[in-house]
Parts: structure tokens; sequence; C-alpha cells
């Protein structure tokens, strides 16, 4: 006998074959998909305690965002737009005016937001990327893990030091200003993958910064490499995958010519303007890319993602978010994706729907090392899936569900979420969330962040009514 019985909507299965099934159901049991099939077989086969009626409606494996940041939920409507200004912000936030408290507000707005928009694991970095990560004390890691275990959905927590010179400055836990070297980041960030790694729904990997240096201290070469050492034996003790943010022309094959930090254990984010030697070395070492098409990156530099595909290399999509301009939204990433290509070769044929939607589903596990579990609707598989409406006037009419899955639809339009074989969402209610007060934790902690950073004035808007261009 089936938990729970999946039945009457299309199912887009995104297994081998890409089978999609109109009139479908998907049978858990044991937090794991029993059966996938005709409705008819399904339901005679699988009697269950527990159903959820997807008539009208799509069911799908759970979306996967490849690269976002923890702490951003709080901070992304400030800055009008200024990036420069924004990312000076968030440094000052993240090291100076984050209290524990503020990350576990922050991950439950963030991981109710994901929840919503049929995100059911997401990677966060704890932190602004690769400069501005809180790893000076185990207690920020901690309250995120708490913040995100109270949603419910699988999060990859990305943990990894700040760029040299160190030390660096951080408030501590006291209220006082400290000096933190690497080694104390990198004792904190040893504490949290041991302490977190592949326990419940959270799991760890460790991050280095990308080394973009033109000319090379060697100097400085020899403490990257003796702080990649670290850093990575970490990662190797607990099994965690390795990550990095912000890879750009030449960066890549650096990272695996002077640092050997490459292989089918890594993704990079990014990955824009690369050299052809870049694409040769991400081909040879197996490594993975995370495309983020709707970031300011994208903007300032093009991800070659097509011809990366075309080479093999599994890429696939991150919100990079929440930002001053993005959500975690994924269906409106995987049409930026598309449109972003389309416009860049002027070629409308790139990027159809079918890849677009394998780059958030099973593109993004292969990419993540977890394909075997999660990624499509396939029995033995984890049972992460979620349903979205193909009924409202915008779905309609009633026929390419796939089309119409990528093409028009939103995160408000998910209607159910299950992970691991727990209903998280249910009609797009969470009765195990108290969503008013998650939404009150996260206005005290930004109004508190905002008064001790000093930075009330980043929150008075300035939409640029009559401009063309946007002031500085």
């Amino acid at each position: 006998m089936a938990d729970l019985l999946i039945t009457g909507g299309t199912v887009i299965t995104m297994d081998p074959a890409r089978r999609v099934i109109a009139d479908g159901a998907v049978a858990v049991a044991g937090g794991k998909i029993l059966a996938v099939g005709p409705r008819a077989d399904v339901e005679a086969a699988h009697p269950a305690g527990e159903r959820i009626d997807a008539s009208g409606k799509a069911v799908l494996p759970g979306l996967i965002d490849g690269h976002a940041h923890a702490g951003h939920g709080l901070v992304k409507t400030m800055g009008s737009g200024d990036s420069e200004a924004w990312s000076e912000a968030c440094r000052v936030i993240y090291t100076l005016a984050s209290p524990p408290s503020f990350w576990r507000a922050e991950a439950a707005l963030a991981g109710l937001e994901c929840l919503k928009f049929g995100v059911t694991t997401s990677v966060m970095l704890l932190g602004g990327g690769d400069s501005i990560g809180r790893v000076d004390d185990p207690a920020h890691g901690d309250a995120h893990v708490e913040g995100i275990g109270a949603i419910g959905i699988r999060r990859i927590m990305v943990l990894g030091p700040t760029r040299p010179p160190f030390p660096r400055p951080y408030r501590g836990l006291d209220g006082t200003v400290r000096e933190v070297s690497f080694e104390q980041q990198a004792e904190t960030i040893g504490t949290l993958v041991e302490r977190h790694h592949g326990k419940g729904r959270v799991t760890c990997a460790t991050l280095m910064p990308v080394y973009r240096e033109a000319t090379h201290d060697p100097a400085k070469v020899r403490e990257i490499e003796a702080q990649g050492r670290v850093i990575r034996d970490i990662g190797k003790r607990f099994g965690t995958l390795f990550h990095q943010d912000g890879h750009r022309g030449g960066s890549i094959e650096l990272a695996d010519r002077m640092f050997g930090l490459l292989g089918p254990g890594a993704w990079l984010s990014h990955c824009t303007d690369l050299t052809e030697t870049d694409i040769d070395t991400l081909v040879r070492t197996g490594t993975s890319v995370v495309h983020n098409p709707s970031a300011i990156a994208a903007v300032r530099g093009h991800c070659p993602a097509i011809a990366m595909m075309e080479r093999g290399v599994t890429v696939m999509i991150g919100s990079d978010g929440t930002a001053p301009d993005r959500s975690t939204d994924m269906f409106r990433h995987m049409f930026q994706a598309m449109r972003y290509h389309q416009r860049a070769a002027r070629d409308e044929t790139l990027l159809p729907p079918g890849k677009a939607l394998e780059m958030v589903t099973i593109d993004a596990a292969r990419g993540l090392g977890m394909a075997d579990r999660i990624g499509s609707l396939e029995t033995g598989k984890e049972a992460d899936i979620i349903t979205v409406d193909l009924s409202a006037p915008h779905m309609l009419p009633a026929n390419m569900p796939v089309h119409r899955v990528v093409y028009f639809a939103s995160g408000g339009d998910v209607r159910d979420v299950v992970v691991g074989g727990e209903v998280l969402m249910r009609d797009r209610l969470v009765p195990h969330v108290d969503e008013a007060a998650i939404a009150e934790a996260a206005g005290r902690e930004t109004a508190r962040m905002l008064a001790e950073a000093g930075l009330s004035d980043m929150v008075d808007e300035d939409p640029g009514w009559g401009r063309t261009r946007r002031r500085g």
C-alpha cells in the first residue's frame, strides 16, 4: 500500500525516456517513489490513504536551484539597483551586522519563498559569495540550518573562507569586533560540515574564492595553495562537493592548472567570457557549471552555456538569488536563459523548453551528484514532487504541457509540494509553518540590521521616474 497517491495530472517524468503521461499518477511509500504510470494502472496497484488530486495540473520533479546566497533574503530590496553599493552593503552586514537571529530569520523567509515556488533543493552560500562568508563562528551556520529546517526543503549549505588578506574583522556574538584569521574560519567551516553534512535534508559543500589575477605573486599563490588544501581536505574528510562562485575568462584553467580544484565533484557559477582552454578544462575534468542568466554577471559578460553543453559539460540553472532584481522563481530563470542565448546568437531555435526544464531538474541533479536520488520521477528515487496549475487563463488552451509549463508558468502557479514523501504544501497552504511569524521575524531582523549597519538610507527608493539611465 502506498502512503501517498498523486493522481489525475499530466506527469512530466524527466526520466530517461522523458515520458509525459497525460492522465498519470505517482505512488509514494517510505519517502520514495513506488510507481509512475497511467492513472488507472497505478491506482489499481497502489491504493493509498492520502491522495492529492492533480486533475488540471502538471506533476513534475521538484525544481533545483544550483546557486543562490543565504543572507540576501533580508537585503534584496536595498540600493535601488546600484550593484556596487549593494555588494558593499552586503559586506558590512554579513561581517558586522548579522547575528545568528538574522541568519535564522532569513533562512526561514528564503526557504519559504523556495517552497512556494516549487524549489525542493536549493544551493545556498552562507553569505555573499567568495569574499564575505559568515564563517567566523558556527552559531550563524547553525541558525541558518535551524531556519531552513523549519521549512523542510533540501539545502546544500556552501561554506568557504573570505578572500585574502587575513585577518578579517567580524562582530562576534558578544557584540565586539574581532580580527578573524584564515585558521579560525577553516575551523568554523570544519565544525559546521561535521555538524550538519548529511543530517536530515541538509548537506554541505566547501568553497574557495576564485583566483583571477593576470600576474602571479609567488607568495600569494603559495598562500592560496595552502589554504585550498585545507579547505579541500575538509571536504574530502566528510565527502562534500566543492563549489566556486564567479568564474570568468581564464580563471577555470587557472583553478585547475595552479590549484587542482576541479573534478567531477565540483561545480562553478557564472562562467562568463570563457576561453576555449577553460571549456576544454571543464570537459577534461568533468566539472559542472551553474549558469545564472538573470544575474548582473550575465549582463557584464556572456556565459557560453550552449557551447559547453554541446561539448558534454553538465550545465544547470541557478537563480543567484535573491537580489535587488531577482527572486528564486526558477520558471523565470528558465525563460530568461532561453531568451538570453537566443538573443546573443540571434537564433530563436536555441535552448528549447525541454532542455531548459532539464537544467532545473535532472541536469541540476547530475551536476550536484544527486541524479541517483532526485531530479526525475522514477521508481526508487526520493519523492520530491510538485504540481503546477494548468487551468488558469494564462495556461490555456490545454495542449503542449511542457511548452506551457516552461513558457507560461510562474512560481505562483505551483500548487502542491512534496519533499521526501512529506507533503509540505497543499493547494498553496503550508500548514506546518506560521507564515505571519516568519514575515514578522524577517521585518524585525531587517530593521535591526539596517540600524546597526547604518544603512537605513539604502532603502530610500529611487525608481528612476522619467530617466533612461539609473543615477551613478
